[in-house]
């Protein structure tokens, strides 16, 4: 059964728990609602809104040269970063300074991603080319994935109750950035399998 969505509240929620809530709270998907534009896509610079249009967080970098983003709230104060792997396509996300979670892809054709994190085991599953996926944490749904077409192109992130955006935000860009590589590793055959012609947010690297 779908359950229904709530309205938006108009605001980020920013404060970032040491640990998850407990499951009774993850069964509610819809609580906040994150636009991203792909208008960005080809900048150093874009921006995370709420579902309302009102300016959440900044996201700065470059994962071609520098490996990392940064990820800031409206004060311009970094709250979490992510950084590449060197020899891999995985990622680490950091928030605080301190490591808390490595993205990584598992499968042949790219239908799933893990992420080993402080925070538990979390699991994303779906669409990736299509952006049309979700992130469970111990089999409970915690946030879906998902790409409008209005007068642009636009990709939403909705969480569940309770949770922490910015970490399940980053876990988002870090599985496009993976998925925008390997793909582009696949049509310059260098190995890796699933990367179909389509574009993310991030576009692989900024230029």
């Amino acid at each position: 059964m779908q359950t229904a969505r709530p309205q938006d509240t108009g605001g980020a929620r920013t404060a970032l728990p040491a640990a998850l809530p407990d499951a009774r709270h993850l069964v509610k998907i819809g609580h906040m609602r994150y636009v991203m534009s792909n208008k960005w896509s080809l900048t150093e610079h874009f921006v995370i809104t709420d579902g309302a249009g009102n300016p959440c967080f900044d996201v700065r970098g470059n994962l071609g040269l520098t490996q990392r983003l940064s990820f800031c709230n409206q004060a311009g104060e970094e709250i979490a970063e992510i950084r590449k792997h060197l020899m891999t396509t995985a990622h680490d996300i950091l928030i605080g300074g301190q490591p808390v979670a490595e993205v990584r892809h598992t499968g042949f054709f790219g239908e799933r991603y893990d992420i080993d994190s402080s925070f538990g085991q979390f699991t994303a599953k779906g669409s990736f080319t299509g952006w049309d996926y979700s992130i469970s944490h111990n089999g409970q749904l915690v946030a879906t994935i998902s790409r409008e077409l209005a007068f642009r192109e636009r990709f939403v992130v909705e969480t569940a109750d309770g949770m922490n955006d910015v970490f399940l935000l980053a876990v988002v860009l870090a599985i496009d950035a993976i998925h925008d590589e390997r793909r582009e590793r696949n049509r310059s055959g260098f190995g890796g399998f699933g990367g179909s012609a389509g574009g993310g947010l991030l576009g692989g690297t900024f230029p």
